[in-house]
């Protein structure tokens, strides 16, 4: 293997003859699932800051003669994203760029960008896959899936069952009601809906036996079945519990969001002393969550 070329230490057999095929970029990518379930926004800065503001509540009743009573917005809380980078980069030599025999390199690009959407799906994943996990809370000190957030009003609320049950039409029918119980900051109820269920590649077969069917999935009486089309399944193969599900409302509705401070971008040059190609790719961005409204997860039985 002497005079076989070799990049990084390994051999590059593409280069040979008689090598009937090479396995890269042969099967399509899935389609990404983050950005669909994430407000995106652009950002022109380092870092972005959010800050939330509860509402009053409900007036009370004036008497005659009476002066009207005087109340204020009620304070929240403040988050700040700081976009991070991520990037790598790829070079190849001149003799391998002169000699391969099989159509790889001129792929590097296709590659490294894959690889970009691959790291954003993960760290977009990632808030669902730490939503209750202890060591990553948000800007009321909770995690994504609590029991216990705190409004601006300072009573606290739940997006969380009280005890974790694995997906099915009573736990499901359950996480419904509950959502309907979120309420602003002054503690007036808001009217949000879910709109997707999201769930790991483990859960696609009962989340569509849930959502698909006209009448009930878990019994043989033909009776109606009330969660059929109330919400889209979401099936995210980046997921890494196979038990957690979750609700949330349009993106509107809830606050997850995702800011882009540099959309994937490439460069590439010629090495002047080896005469080297070289090509890199990078992006930045940072996400998270402003307010855990409009959100509902467990992470099952």
């Amino acid at each position: 293997m002497a005079n076989v070329h070799t990049v990084s230490g390994w051999p590059f057999l593409s280069a040979l003859r008689g090598v009937d095929d090479v396995v890269f970029l042969k099967w399509n990518e899935r389609e990404g699932k983050g950005r669909s379930l994430f407000n995106v926004r652009d950002s022109t800065q380092y870092q972005e800051d959010n800050f939330t503001v509860g509402g009053g509540g409900i007036m009370p009743q004036k008497l005659e003669g009476q002066p009207l009573t005087y109340d204020s917005l009620n304070e929240g809380f403040r988050s700040t994203f700081t976009h991070l980078d991520y990037g790598l980069a790829k070079r190849i030599t001149r003799n391998l760029l002169r000699d391969e025999l099989h159509p790889i390199l001129e792929r590097i690009g296709t590659e490294t960008a894959r690889q970009a959407r691959a790291t954003e799906e993960t760290l977009l994943a990632n808030h669902y896959n730490r939503a209750f996990n202890a060591s990553y809370t948000g800007p009321d000190g909770q995690v994504l899936c609590a029991t216990a957030h705190v409004r601006e009003d300072g009573s606290t609320y739940a997006n969380r069952p009280t005890s974790d049950a694995d997906l099915s039409q009573t736990s499901l029918e359950q996480g419904f009601i509950d959502f309907s119980d979120f309420r602003d900051g002054g503690g007036k109820r808001i009217s949000i809906e879910p709109a997707h269920l999201v769930v790991a590649k483990e859960n696609r077969f009962e989340a569509h036996r849930l959502l698909m069917s006209s009448q009930s999935p878990e019994n043989d009486t033909n009776a109606v079945n009330p969660l059929d089309g109330l919400v889209q399944a979401c099936v995210w193969n980046y997921l890494t519990d196979a038990d957690a599900w979750f609700l949330q409302a349009e993106k509107e509705d809830h606050g997850l969001v995702l800011y882009v401070r540099e959309e994937f971008w490439t460069d590439y040059e010629f090495d002047w002393d080896s005469k080297d190609y070289k090509f890199s790719g990078m992006f930045a961005q940072s996400s998270g969550w402003i307010d855990p409204r409009g959100f509902y997860g467990t992470e099952g039985a």
